[in-house]
C-alpha cells in the first residue's frame, strides 16, 4: 500500500514539474491561478471599440487540451471585423483549467 502511494505521488509530481506542449503561452498548473494578462496586440491610438468577442480553452493538467481559443473565434463571436486589443484570462484550480482569448474593436 505504501508503494501505491509513493508511485502516485511522485506521478502527480512530474505531472505538475513536466513542461508544457504549447511553446508560446505555458498554461502552468497549480493549485489556483484566475489573472488577467495584456496581449501583446493593440492598434496605436485606437479605442477599444464597442464590441467585444471571447473564445475559451480548457485543460486537465496541462496535458489534456481542448477548445479553440483562436484569434478568429473570438472576432466571429463577437461578430467583430476589425480587433483594436485582445487579452487573456486564465483560471485554473488543481488540475482543471481555462484560458479566455477576450478581443475588443468594431
Amino acid at each position: 500500500m505504501k508503494k501505491l502511494f509513493v508511485t502516485l505521488g511522485l506521478l502527480a509530481l512530474g505531472c505538475a514539474l513536466m513542461p508544457q506542449a504549447q511553446a508560446y503561452e505555458p498554461w502552468g498548473v497549480g493549485i489556483y491561478n484566475g489573472t488577467k494578462e495584456v496581449m501583446d496586440y493593440a492598434t496605436p491610438g485606437a479605442t477599444l471599440g464597442n464590441k467585444s468577442g471571447e473564445a475559451t480553452c480548457k485543460t486537465i493538467l496541462g496535458i489534456v487540451n481542448w477548445g479553440d481559443c483562436s484569434l478568429r473565434s473570438a472576432m466571429k463571436n463577437g461578430r467583430i471585423s476589425r480587433v483594436t486589443a485582445a487579452d487573456w484570462e486564465k483560471h485554473y484550480v488543481l488540475i482543471y483549467g481555462e484560458k479566455t482569448l477576450r478581443v475588443y474593436g468594431n
